[in-house]
């Protein structure tokens, strides 16, 4: 039962970790509140866990241990810097806390990814795709389950509460076996258009999930609806797999102008229909991801590993960028975002175009 229980650990590990970290983003209004902070105040602690993941994955493999150990350790930093982040006593203090959540975070995703082969065997690239599905599907309920908590205990009581899990799955996760096969990768030259469309993907993302709360609380929402609002990214999945579906028929790069079009109507969307626009910028970004990666991973493991740093450094600027728009009429984000798009479709050719070398 115990090894049963370590496999769904370990599919699941992304599931509770990507739930844990996107879990304030519905709350950052009430938060400021509770710390008599100004609008925005909570903008670097949601910068600091992107940028945590990045000097995380970089450090953990370097310790030597585990895997299971690893994960187990990653997975219980994760639920004690949530916990200690949800009583901190200003957005300082959090931002601090939140830095260590993904400092431990970062432990996660490279173990788990080096336990499939050993725990699913020949299945072990269909259970790679379950983990990363998981890994959306987790974001999407951590922020409409911190919503719906926060009702009845307060936004810190819901946040210590979805941090519970990562307990036993801790425990689950620490007797496995395995560890990481060390490799020396370069990025090849010209990958630099590449990095820069990964870097702006999660930050148009995170910039407007991350103004969302403020514009929907204005409106009335209160915080379960602002939480079972972020559920449109339960529909980014589908956008990713479309995107893959159409570079099979028309190319990256025509599959990637369609996803760009969508991210583009949503945003026009954004201010009288926000739920649909959202739905449809979430899918368009997904599916500019999904090429994205796909693209990284034919160039090889260092251009690979570039892309994944590039992405999340772009969502940890979204959480510096952001509060600069708040005191502001919308349209000044949307035009902002609208801006990004058109510097991402000139990146589009030569960052999806096939490439002719490999890197090590």
């Amino acid at each position: 039962m115990r090894a049963a229980l370590a496999r769904w650990a370990v599919v699941g590990a992304g599931f509770f970790l990507f739930g844990n970290l996107y879990a304030p983003q519905p709350l950052l209004p009430a938060l400021e509140r509770g710390w008599n902070a100004a609008a925005g105040a909570a903008g670097p602690g949601m910068s600091a866990p992107m940028l945590g993941l990045v000097l995380g994955s970089l450090l953990w493999p370097r310790t030597g241990l585990r895997a299971g150990a690893m994960l187990a350790l990653g997975a219980l930093g994760v639920a004690l810097f949530a916990a200690l982040g949800a009583w901190a006593p200003g957005p300082y203090a959090w931002a601090a806390l939140r830095l260590g959540e993904g400092l431990a975070a970062a432990a996660v995703p490279g173990a788990s990814f080096a336990l499939l082969p050993r725990l699913f065997g020949s299945r072990a690239a269909a259970a790679a795709g379950w983990l990363v599905a998981a890994n959306t599907v987790g974001g999407a309920l951590g922020r409409a389950g911190a919503g719906a908590l926060a009702e009845r205990f307060g936004p810190a009581g819901a946040l210590v509460l979805l941090a519970l899990p990562l307990v036993g799955l801790a425990w689950a996760a620490l007797p496995l076996e395995g560890g990481f096969t060390r490799g020396e990768a370069r990025v090849p030259a010209g990958a630099g258009p590449l990095l820069a469309f990964g870097a702006g993907l999660l930050f148009a993302n995170l910039f407007v999930a991350n103004l969302m709360p403020y514009r929907l609380e204005a409106a009335g929402y209160g915080l379960a609806a602002l939480g079972a609002f972020y559920l449109v990214y339960l529909g980014g999945t589908a956008g990713a797999l479309l995107a893959g579906t159409l570079a099979g028929r028309l190319g990256p790069v025509r599959a990637g102008a369609a996803a760009l079009g969508a991210a583009a109507a949503g945003t026009a969307l954004l201010a009288s229909r926000p739920l649909a626009g959202f739905a449809l910028l979430l899918a368009g970004l997904f599916g500019l991801h999904a090429l994205g990666g796909a693209a990284a991973g034919r160039r090889g493991a260092g251009t690979s590993g570039a892309y994944v740093s590039a992405y999340y450094l772009g969502g940890g600027l979204a959480g510096l960028v952001y509060p600069f728009f708040l005191p502001r009429p919308f349209g000044w984000a949307l035009g902002f975002v609208g801006a990004l798009l058109l510097l991402t479709a000139g990146l589009l050719p030569r960052a999806l175009a096939p490439a002719r070398t490999r890197d090590g």
